[in-house]
């Protein structure tokens, strides 16, 4: 570049025109032939150069030094076998060997949080922050992979990776395409997946697959190699499982930490039937109602008998609103239908015939659940007790009968642990008027009442695959009525009780009065068991992926309550055993995109180094690196000082330019 520079005496348009009428007074000079035609246009020339202001720069510079940007990849991938310490050796040696008059700058890729590894966002920011006439190149230290776009560099400058690894790797990923995170209990939901080989061409090859709920395989296919699979799962029971799918690893792969996938699947039940049964109409009846169709996953059948079958009418049937009760139909053919059974203060009084009641226990016995509210009905020669539903009860008539008197229902020690009851600790109970007075032959008394009569107010219970409850008392609606009415002195937890008793009778997980449960949030395994009965906390043996068994020390946290954490971050499920429970967690890659693909490679550095005139160096083979051919020299200078000198110089170059005209005009008279 000429240091030329121009500062008209006069604006640029003027200028122009100017020199548009010079030289057509002297293009008709020419034509015409005229003597002198010459001089006047080296004279107008001359004119024109002083108006137009030519400058002669005079520049005082200072050398800047060249600046090299490394790019340091510090994400999980690089963990993988030696290729961290083969990058500091690499760096360290860089930065020992830096050429004079250069700068190093060191950008740093984490790749972590679910977000890739983005080299070239990084790469992106630091070129921002660098002139691009001083960056003399950019060195990546890597080990090949990047899971965002190439980005561009300032022209001429080389762009080089020194990758971490000996050559080219292969590797297998197993990725969920879809994993369904909720499906109904007893139906069938479907896992697709998708098995890839990196490194290596083997489409369509068959790669063994296993699939396991809970530790237990559910499935074992062959999947085609880049082609999708889908596997139907049942889902067996209400709550969590972990569900792993692990593909067998490829031979030769750099790692096996993404050969497997794995995901949290939640059982949940489809809409609950319940059949309500009232022996009477009662003020506790309407209670039930509102509770029960409050929930959205609850579709109520309820019937009150009015008048037994064989009872006689006061009037004519044609003029009766009353429906027979479907006897048959509820207790012979549809009894199966119904998740739970509510007999409020149901009597033994022939309204079911004793094969019906037969054929309720058996339904609970097999896997159903019964609900029974007792009040005065349940003494005396109608009881329950004496019917053929006495087998599957928790509690017999005994001593007072029913007992009136004003008293508010505590909680057991049971109570206070069992998770039915636990979580109405510090919920205040209100006031009832009366309960039955019986004698506990099974289950676990979760209310009672105060004082030294200590009678069962909540008992639950097991009856061969079935569960029972019952509600000693009829006073149950006072707690829900009194909220209504927003009298906090009659108001109790009516709903949480109801809901969590009824969620319990229909076999929640997490209602289980001895469970141990274990889960991750983020790093860290949370480990918890909890027992009804209390006792030593005692320890937990702890099984992770690789199968490697350790021991954990759990600690008391509260009644009946103990808990253990420890930080991992091995992906895959883990196995918690403790006084004979086993309980799964399942720990997934946080960074889904980086596990993609984990093979060291020069398929995305190869073709940028060949356009960039840049070098890819694989440090298995030469660890140490030296800079020649990863920097070209920029020189460029800063500029600490400027001058200018006009040229010619403009008052003789005026009086010749004048000279000149008035030679030409002499000339052109002679």
């Amino acid at each position: 570049m000429l240091p030329i520079g121009f500062a008209p005496l006069v604006p640029v348009p003027a200028l122009a025109a100017l020199a548009v009428l010079a030289g057509l007074v002297v293009l008709l000079g020419l034509v015409r032939r005229a003597r002198g035609a010459m001089l006047r246009a080296l004279g107008f020339a001359l004119l024109l150069g002083v108006l137009a202001g030519p400058r002669w720069l005079v520049r005082t510079t200072t050398p800047l030094p060249d600046i090299a940007l490394v790019i340091r990849d510090r994400s999980p991938s690089m963990a993988i076998g030696n290729r961290t310490r083969l990058a500091d050796v690499a760096f360290h040696h860089l930065v020992t060997t830096l050429p004079p008059d250069t700068r190093l700058r060191v950008a740093t890729v984490s790749g972590s949080h679910d977000d890739g590894k983005p080299l070239f966002a990084t790469l992106r920011a630091a070129l921002a922050a660098i002139p691009p006439d001083r960056l003399a190149g950019v060195v990546a230290i890597t080990d090949g992979e990047a899971t965002d776009k190439p980005v561009a560099v300032p022209s001429g400058v080389p762009v080089s990776a020194l990758l971490a690894a000996s050559g080219n790797q292969t590797d297998r990923t197993l990725s969920l395409i879809a994993a369904p995170r909720y499906g109904l209990v007893g139906h069938h939901v479907t896992l697709r997946f998708v098995v890839r080989d990196h490194g290596v061409d083997d489409r369509g090859t068959k790669v063994p697959v296993r699939v396991s709920v809970d530790g237990k395989i559910a499935a074992r296919v062959m999947a085609s190699v880049d082609a999708p699979m889908s596997v139907p799962l049942r889902i067996a029971h209400a709550g969590t499982s972990v569900v792993a799918v692990a593909a067998q690893p490829l031979a030769g792969e750099v790692s096996v930490a993404n050969d497997q996938a794995v995901f949290d699947l939640a059982g949940v039940r489809r809409r609950l039937t319940v059949l309500l049964i009232a022996g009477a109409p009662n003020p506790g009846l309407r209670t039930w109602r509102l509770l029960l169709k409050a929930d959205p996953a609850v579709r109520l059948v309820n019937f009150t008998i009015l008048r037994l079958p064989a009872e006689p009418l006061a009037a004519p049937v044609r003029d009766m609103a009353l429906i027979p009760f479907p006897v048959n139909q509820l207790f012979g053919r549809d009894l199966g239908k119904f998740d739970l059974i509510i007999l409020d203060q149901f009597a033994n009084d022939d309204l079911l015939l004793p094969p019906y009641l037969a054929n309720i226990t058996s339904h609970i016995r097999a896997g159903g659940a019964l609900l029974i509210e007792a009040g005065a009905e349940f003494e005396g020669e109608n009881s329950l007790d004496r019917s053929p539903l006495e087998p599957i009860l928790p509690a017999r008539p005994f001593g007072a009968g029913t007992v009136t008197g004003d008293f508010t229902p505590v909680l057991t020690q049971d109570g206070q642990r069992d998770p039915v009851t636990a979580a109405l600790a510090h919920d205040h109970l209100g006031p009832w008027y009366r309960y039955e007075s019986v004698q506990k032959i099974g289950g676990v008394t979760l209310l009672r009442t105060p004082g030294p009569a200590r009678a069962p107010l909540l008992i639950l219970a097991h009856a061969g695959k079935g569960r029972v409850a019952m509600l000693l008392s009829d006073q149950f609606w006072l707690w829900a009525r009194g909220a209504l009415a927003h009298d906090p002195a009659m108001a109790g937890p009516a709903e949480p009780l109801l809901r969590r008793t009824v969620h319990w009778l229909l076999g929640e997980p997490s209602l289980a009065a001895r469970q141990l449960n274990a889960r991750f949030d983020g790093d860290t395994l949370t480990i918890e068991r909890r027992s009804l009965h209390g006792g030593p906390a005692g320890s937990a043996v702890v099984t992770d992926p690789a199968g490697t068994a350790s021991t954990i020390t759990l600690h008391r946290t509260g009644p009946g309550r103990y808990a253990a954490t420890m930080k991992t971050s091995e992906a895959g499920v883990w196995q918690v055993r403790a006084q004979g429970m086993t309980a799964y967690a399942g720990m997934a890659d946080d960074n889904p995109k980086e596990q993609e693909d984990l093979a060291a490679t020069d398929r995305v550095f190869g073709p940028i180094a060949d356009r960039t005139g840049g070098r890819n160096v694989w440090l298995g083979g030469t660890p140490k690196p030296g800079w020649v051919g990863l920097l070209h020299r920029r020189h460029a200078a800063l500029v600490t000082g400027a001058r200018d000198i006009p040229i010619p110089p403009a008052l003789p170059t005026v009086i010749l330019a004048l000279a000149l005209l008035a030679a030409a005009w002499w000339r052109e008279r002679g």
